[in-house]
């Protein structure tokens, strides 16, 4: 990375703020409305699927679902691309696609930002927010609708203005991370239930599932490997399980995944709940016996009201949880490591068909007038796996084509899930919307920018605990996620304890404009946009608790808030990102209805707060209060 001088991509002083240019997204003509409405309404959205890749997958044949993608565009409404707000963040565009307001009336401005009226220290997360705007959960209810909301972001259970009259809530953490064993021969017993051939001593391990805090603590089960083939080789080929409560071990099949499960209290439950977890035996040697086992996140089920987390909970199972990134990412990089991409993709499917399972059982037990359900999958492998530059760190022509192979597998999943919700819909009285909040692109440097406005003098870190952490006393901070980034000043007056007066304002912003438009690696720009609270506020980020500076990457770069970095620039291990400028038609989001009150539509373009618009119309109810006009 070299420094280079260059005029600060048109920024101007103005009061103590800056200005730029944006491109204003294009907005379509509304569609022609219908009398007919339906009686029940699900509105799903996939996270990460972009039009783009959403339209190659229906044209490919990816989506060949009879019921899937290609039948929602043959038979009802299909944009070819929504247009999503800025940032192109999972936070802000749920809330907004919910809402049908921009990011400055919802106050949903980031994944990560800052309160205004909170110390400069004190960020908070976009999914748990205050929402300053009636949400389609919120709009239904009062005009007297029965809501189910499955894992919507937003809709955490917090309050009554948080939930529906039923629903599931994501479970934020897990009760244990994931773990890798090694099972060393040394270290087994022999005596086995299972007999073993060709003169091989059975290999029986005692493992525990951790469960942290919980109670119980931790949960038992054995593991053994036996040569169960007699055919005079010998050689450990057979591996079975005793679950905790078992009569005796079951064998398992290939690719030896197993669950472990048991009733236990967590430590925020006031009741015993089913906890588990997914385990797979990722290597077995044949001649030693060794074993290279994955112990899964350990997860509940967490919905509202009670009756229904029991009832949901005995149909469907425990939380299995998403699939491992971060085993995904070191694996890209040390075959040796982490998890490979099937079984990733194994656990995306998993996670897929038990998200399939819930909503098959809501729509047949559970009376609802609307059902919103969110699915993460797309963006959880896009963020790992959209492997496709060179300068990507795991690129090589074999993890490109893994990679794209990958994706395609992504979605038939996706298209999957598509026809199962239709399965379980009536055509004539139900209608079906399908709808995701952002597409990726791919990424290959991370850029560190509170440690680029430490090097500049306007962020001040503390350095005497375990941890950098930035200091009370600090002129400025950055909060970030993705593409975008607010800074915020410690504005005297504003923030409690704040430090910078008004005065001295506009040269601090001043100096951080141009520390970032100065940014480049190997002579390419890496700043998009930088906009002041005017610029962003005629972007529909006029809020309060937007940033002082609003700054955009460059596609191909992300954020990071990360105090301990030393350099402004470093490779990324992840490779897919989104939360950049909404300009880019990579990033536009996807809106797909069939069924009762659906009139069979394509427009070019609409935005995404009119999905709030089009839902509350087809489903014969007013629109949420704040929802712009369409």
């Amino acid at each position: 990375m070299r420094a280079m001088r260059r005029p600060l991509l048109r920024v101007v002083l103005s009061g103590f703020l800056l200005s730029t240019v944006l491109l204003p997204a294009c907005r379509s003509a509304a569609p022609v409305a219908t009398k007919a409405t339906a009686r029940r309404l699900v509105l799903v959205s996939h996270d990460g699927v972009g039009a783009d890749l959403a339209w190659s997958w229906i044209e490919e044949g990816v989506a060949a679902e009879p019921q899937g993608l290609h039948a929602m565009v043959e038979s009802g409404f299909a944009a070819r691309r929504v247009r999503m707000v800025n940032p192109t963040l999972t936070a802000v565009n749920h809330i907004s696609l919910a809402t049908g307001a921009e990011p400055g009336t919802t106050g949903i401005v980031c994944n990560f930002f800052h309160l205004v009226d909170r110390p400069i220290t004190e960020g908070i997360s976009g999914f748990s927010a205050p929402i300053h705007a009636q949400t389609l959960w919120q709009a239904a209810r009062h005009q007297g609708k029965r809501v189910g909301v499955l894992t919507w972001p937003g809709a955490d259970g917090t309050s009554p203005d948080r939930r529906g009259d039923f629903g599931l809530i994501w479970p934020a953490r897990p009760l244990a991370r994931s773990k890798i064993l090694e099972l060393d021969p040394a270290r087994a017993g022999h005596a086995s239930a299972l007999p073993s051939a060709d003169g091989v001593e059975p290999l029986v391990w005692t493992v525990s599932l951790e469960l942290g805090k919980a109670h119980p603590s931790k949960v038992p089960f054995t593991l053994t490997v036996v040569d169960g083939t007699d055919d005079g080789v010998p050689a450990y080929d057979t591996v079975a399980v005793t679950p905790p409560g078992a009569d005796g071990p079951k064998i398992l099949e290939r690719p030896l995944w197993f669950d472990v499960a048991t009733r236990a209290t967590g430590p925020d439950d006031t009741r015993p709940h089913r906890w588990g977890a997914w385990c797979k035996v990722l290597r077995l040697d044949r001649l030693r016996g060794s074993v290279r086992l994955y112990r899964g996140e350990v997860y509940r089920l967490i919905g509202y009201p009670g009756s229904f987390d029991d009832r949901l909970e005995a149909a469907v199972g425990f939380w299995p949880g998403p699939p491992d990134r971060n085993g995904l990412a070191r694996w890209w990089l040390d075959p040796a490591q982490g998890i490979d991409l099937d079984t990733f993709l194994e656990q995306l499917e998993r996670l897929d068909r038990y998200l399939d399972r819930v909503g098959a059982w809501v729509v047949g037990n559970e009376p609802f007038d609307l059902l919103m359900a969110y699915h993460p999958n797309p963006d959880e492998y896009e963020h790992i796996g959209l492997i496709r530059e060179k300068r990507q760190w795991a690129w090589s022509p074999g993890t490109e084509l893994a990679a794209a192979e990958g994706l395609k597998r992504v979605g038939r999943s996706f298209d999957r899930s598509v026809a199962s919700w239709w399965k379980v819909l009536d055509p004539e009285r139900d209608a079906l919307v399908i709808v995701s909040d952002h597409g990726l692109m791919p990424l290959h440097d991370t850029v560190n920018v509170n440690r680029v406005l430490a090097n500049a003098g306007l962020v001040k870190i503390d350095t005497s605990g375990r941890r950098p952490r930035p200091a009370g006393d600090t002129p400025m901070l950055a909060y970030a996620s993705g593409g975008c980034a607010h800074l915020y000043l410690n504005l005297a007056g504003r923030e409690p304890g704040g430090v910078v007066q008004r005065a001295g304002a506009p040269s601090l912003l001043q100096r951080a404009a141009r520390a970032l438009a100065d940014l480049d690696s190997d002579g390419e720009p890496v700043v998009e946009a930088i906009w002041n609270r005017d610029e962003a506020a005629g972007n529909g980020l006029g809020n309060p608790d937007s940033g002082d500076l609003v700054v955009f990457l460059r596609p191909g770069y992300t954020f990071s808030t990360n105090l301990s970095a030393q350099t402004a620039i470093e490779p990324s291990r992840y490779y897919g990102q989104h939360g950049y400028l909404n300009t880019h038609d990579e990033l536009c989001g996807i809106c797909f209805a069939r069924g009762a009150g659906v009139p069979h539509e394509r427009p070019d373009e609409i935005p995404a707060t009119a999905v709030a618009t089009l839902v509350s119309r087809w489903l014969g109810m007013s629109p949420p209060a704040n929802a712009v006009p369409y």
